[in-house]
């Protein structure tokens, strides 16, 4: 991220960095959260703290960079207009309880991450990435199966099992999943049934 950061200073340009998942780490790594002149710092109580749709974060930006405030508070007004007070009153009782309580919960993704990661063994060795942080996993389908929106929805009609096709994030050939918002149980149902449909979709392709 430093050499990012160094790259966007030496060019002149803004650096804009999304902490949504600032909490959700694994394997004893830590977040590092780095700040300069040229750096706006985005955080997410919605995606932290499991409220979803409440729509309520901030921002940190350098206050010194004259005008910055003014911009910003351009762009607040014309997407999100403003947080409800609902939404406020549970950001705030967020900041009182600390992060501890995010933290009890990330320890429970854990095992549903390990999970996953053997339901997408089919694909062979390398070809699942992420799961570092956040809640998801990136898998890349065999080379004959670059319309990752056609293998999805076969998944999803013969296999019952729902991905998101990488082609949607700008990464063809790629699925995502999402291992977050689920209960061990039926996280493992949720594997089986990926486990069967990828070594089908390797052995002997989308069979109908």
């Amino acid at each position: 991220m430093q050499r990012i950061s160094d790259i966007c200073k030496e060019a002149g340009c803004w650096l804009v960095i999304d902490n949504t998942y600032e909490y959700f780490m694994y394997d004893d790594r830590k977040h590092v959260c780095i700040e300069a002149n040229h750096i706006v710092n985005i955080f997410s109580f919605s995606k932290a703290y499991g409220m979803m749709g409440w729509r309520v974060g901030y921002i940190a930006y350098p206050s010194e960079v004259e005008g910055l405030a003014a911009q910003l508070l351009k762009v607040q007004d014309n997407i999100p207009i403003c947080a409800s007070i609902i939404s406020q009153r549970l950001a705030l009782y967020s900041m009182e309880m600390g992060p501890e309580w995010v933290t009890n919960q990330v320890k429970d993704l854990v095992k549903n991450r390990e999970v996953l990661q053997e339901a997408l063994s089919p694909l062979g060795e390398g070809a699942v990435k992420g799961g570092e942080g956040a809640i998801y996993l990136w898998a890349k389908l065999p080379d004959k199966y670059m319309d990752d929106f056609k293998v999805v929805h076969w998944l999803a009609k013969r296999h019952g099992i729902v991905l998101i096709p990488g082609s949607s994030s700008g990464c063809p050939g790629y699925v995502r999943i999402a291992f977050g918002g689920l209960i061990e149980k039926d996280c493992r149902v949720a594997a089986e049934r990926l486990r069967k449909g990828l070594e089908e979709l390797v052995n002997s392709g989308m069979v109908s």
